[in-house]
């Protein structure tokens, strides 16, 4: 059995109950999900500023969850908020939403879209696309809809924004699939699937499944250069408890 954290970086609860529900119903049954939020942070991650702190208390959740024995951590945010700092501090594998669904979407289509909500978001996609050596096969596009839409009353006017830029990359970008660029969105796959007929990649199912095969394998996080443990040295002030002395 593996025991899998899935770390929602904001403090959006809807959110983390979508999640949740989704991630159970995604991992195998003899397999253990715990689903979380940190204690502080952004209510939603939309661009750079946000992405900063939420870091943070994605920090603070894994130096908790480390020592009670966990085998795979999911980022449950499409920015894949703090996965390189995560990986420096666990040797647990650690996921992220963009990468998990990039590396299905390949698997998948020829050319493929990632949609997400606001416009604020797409840069910071392209430099992540970029990152996992995708940009030649995947464009970004923006619903034109905030984060927090897809819950409540919104919920249907933001599932209309993003089938209408979904068609619209299908038309336009020759994309074959597409990804759904935020978590919030996790529980819109299937239906927009068959809606647009093709096949739409949720994040959090694709790092699940990644992070459960890599578990199984009993692969970790390599320890030897980029994702070593940082030397040991004091910070001051607020994040004094977060200094690598103390790991």
């Amino acid at each position: 059995m593996s025991k899998i954290a899935v770390i929602n970086p904001n403090m959006s609860a809807g959110f983390t109950d979508k999640i949740r529900t989704q991630a159970q119903r995604t991992v195998y049954p003899h397999n253990q999900v715990v689903a979380l939020n940190p204690d502080f942070g952004p209510d939603s991650i939309e661009g750079y500023y946000d992405e900063a702190f939420a870091s943070v208390g994605l920090l603070s959740v894994i130096r908790k969850l480390d020592p009670t024995g966990i085998d795979g951590y999911v980022v449950a945010c499409f920015d894949d908020t703090g996965v390189d700092a995560a990986r420096c501090l666990t040797q647990a594998p650690v996921m992220g939403l963009c990468e998990g669904a990039i590396r299905f979407a390949q698997a998948l289509a020829g050319r493929y879209a990632i949609v997400t909500p606001m416009f604020v978001s797409v840069r910071p996609l392209e430099h992540l696309v970029r990152k996992y050596g995708a940009d030649r096969d995947c464009v970004v596009r923006a619903a034109g809809v905030r984060t927090l839409d897809f819950e409540g009353e919104n919920a249907t006017r933001a599932y209309n924004a993003l089938y209408g830029a979904a068609q619209k990359s299908l038309r336009d970008d020759g994309a074959e699939a597409i990804v759904l660029g935020c978590a919030g969105m996790t529980d819109v796959a299937e239906h927009l699937s068959a809606d647009l007929g093709v096949p739409v990649i949720d994040g959090v199912q694709a790092a699940i499944k990644m992070v459960e095969g890599l578990a199984a394998l009993q692969l970790t996080t390599s320890k030897h250069s980029t994702y070593g443990t940082p030397p040991a040295k004091s910070y001051h002030g607020m994040f004094e408890g977060f200094a690598p002395a103390s790991i």
